[in-house]
Parts: C-alpha cells; structure tokens; sequence
C-alpha cells in the first residue's frame, strides 16, 4: 500500500494523497494560526523591529508543530486505528503513521523555508551575509526566545489568559529576551557596518 523512495512518502491513490495535502494545508494554518495569536499577548513595546517579530512567529510555528508532531507520535492507539491495520478498506491518512510524517515534513519545510528567506531578505537589505557568525547568533537569538516563549504558553489557556500568572511570566521573559535579539542585531549591524551604527 505505501512505496517508499529514500524516506519519501509516495500515497496509494489520488484520494489519500488529497487528503494528505489537505491536511498539509490545515496544520499549517493551525501552527501559524497559534504563532499569531501568542504574538499579538507579547507586551507592547519590545525592543523588535517588526521583521524579528514575523522570523519569532515563523519560530513559534514551528515549535509548535514539532510539538504536534511528537504528540501524534505518542497518540494512544484508538479502535479505529487498530481497524485500520486489520480491514484495509477503512485507511485513514490521519491515523497512517508514514501519512503523517509526510505532513508534518512538508509543513516544516514549509516553514524552515520561510525562516531562511525571512532572516536572508533581512541581511541581504542590511548588505549583511546570512550565513555569517554575528547573523546566526541573531537568528539564534530569536529561535531561543520563541522556545521560551512556547514553554510558557503550550500549557496556557489563551481563553483566560488576562487572569493567568503566566501572563506576567511572558512578559518579563519576552522583554528580556527581545532586549537579548536587540543586543544581537545591533552586534551583527555593527560589524558589518562602515560606520559606527
């Protein structure tokens, strides 16, 4: 039912491979779908500019599926799924565990994609080369801050966030750390500055 070429996911038929890109398509709304909603809860007035702000929501949304992707990995095996190995008429693309895997790995490609081009046309209209010591100490920067970020806020409630003390948690970790990605660009800006910046 399933050929495999070097790790690549190749579906038995039209059907399941709709259904797998559908899927694809709704992770990857739901990942950056919940990268947005944690960026518009940071504090007001951190010390990003907004082209670090869209590289940390790329980096939420990733963190986020690779955590849904380790939860789907640890799912716990339903009636349906155990069905499905034994009647082969009832697959389900969502339960098949290669199916899955394909969707996520498009997904974060998709996204890896997006991080590389973002933080590239970053350096590129700073005349600053991307794969450069101070630049990847500045995307690190911001890859750090949204793991931290989503350590924080996988457990949370967004619904009663406003009440949650780990509202004010977010927001002395996310001052620091922009404060940290700040101290970053300006590095990476000063060294390969003419002038002094």
């Amino acid at each position: 039912m399933l050929g495999q070429v070097d790790q690549l996911y190749i579906p038995p038929d039209e059907r399941t491979l709709r259904r797998v890109q559908q899927r694809g398509q709704e992770l990857d709304r739901q990942v950056r779908g919940w990268a947005q909603a944690l960026i518009d809860l940071l504090p007001r007035g951190l010390s990003m500019q907004p082209d670090e702000v869209h590289i940390l929501s790329l980096f939420l949304a990733q963190q986020r599926r690779l955590n849904l992707e380790l939860d789907a990995r640890d799912a716990p095996d339903t009636l349906r799924s155990r069905l499905g190995r034994v009647l082969p008429f009832l697959p389900d693309a969502e339960e098949d565990p290669d199916a899955l895997r394909a969707i996520h790995r498009t997904v974060a490609v998709r996204l890896e994609s997006d991080i590389d081009r973002a933080c590239g046309y970053y350096c590129n209209n700073h005349d600053i080369p991307p794969v450069t010591d101070p630049a990847i100490d500045w995307r690190v920067a911001i890859r750090f801050m949204a793991q931290s970020i989503h350590n924080i806020m996988s457990q949370a409630d967004l619904r009663r966030f406003d009440s949650s003390p780990q509202r004010f948690e977010l927001a002395m970790v996310a001052r620091d750390l922009a404060a940290a990605v700040n101290d970053r660009r300006k590095a990476m800006l000063m060294a390969f500055s003419p002038e002094p910046v």
